[in-house]
Order: C-alpha cells, then sequence, then structure tokens
C-alpha cells in the first residue's frame, strides 16, 4: 500500500478507536479487534507499544488476533525491533528485507491469503 492509503487506514483507525472507547465501559477492554464491511473485514492488533498491524480479507474470513499476534512476536520483534539499524522514532517505514521475506511466506501460509494476495511490509 503507498504512503496515502496507509495514513488513510491509520487516521480510520484512530477514530474509531477514540469512538470504541468512548462508548464502553471503563471496566471493560475498549481494544479493536476486527471492523466488517459488505465488502470486507479489517482485521487490527494494537501492541502496548503503540505498533499497529492491520490484515485486510475478505467477509468469511473469521478472527485474525492470533495471527497478528504471532506477526507481531515471531517476525516483527525478530526482524525489526532487534534490527540494530531500525529506529522506530525515525523509520517511516520498514525496509529490511528478512522482514518483508518472512512476513510473505507467513501470510501465504494463511488460508485465506493462498489465492495468490501480495504483502508488503512497507
Amino acid at each position: 500500500p503507498g504512503r496515502g492509503e496507509r495514513k488513510l487506514v491509520f487516521g480510520m483507525l484512530f477514530s474509531i478507536k477514540e469512538m470504541v472507547s468512548r462508548m464502553t465501559p471503563r471496566t471493560a477492554d475498549a481494544g479493536l479487534s476486527s471492523i466488517q464491511t459488505g465488502n470486507f473485514t479489517l482485521h487490527h492488533l494494537e501492541t502496548v507499544t503503540g505498533f499497529r498491524f492491520v490484515l485486510n480479507t475478505d467477509t468469511a474470513t473469521t478472527d485474525l488476533r492470533q495471527n497478528l499476534q504471532h506477526i507481531y512476536s515471531e517476525i516483527f520483534v525478530e526482524y525489526v525491533l532487534k534490527n540494530p539499524l531500525f529506529d522506530p522514532m525515525t523509520s517511516t517505514s520498514i525496509e529490511i528485507p528478512l522482514f518483508d521475506s518472512n512476513l510473505s511466506e507467513y501470510i501465504q501460509l494463511l488460508s485465506c491469503f493462498r489465492s495468490g494476495a501480495v504483502v508488503s511490509g512497507r
């Protein structure tokens, strides 16, 4: 996805998260895990450190929280956060080939993406 598309998705997620947190009782978890429309489902994970992970699928795909958690803990942490050249404070995109290849490999194993979807970590 292009930079403009990423900004649009981030803005939408930020706005929806704010709305959900205002409608949810204080004692409940106000996390946003997915948004479903008539055409697609957006699956979302936000880590405690503020990183956000999003997968768009068709509406038949069920909860992908475990898959997003795997992407974060097993791929992102290993290939991005442990990379001494990555600075989360200044980096606006991830340009780490090992991250891209491992993410693509994992995504292509998911049944909802086996039809040849294109995956990009940027």
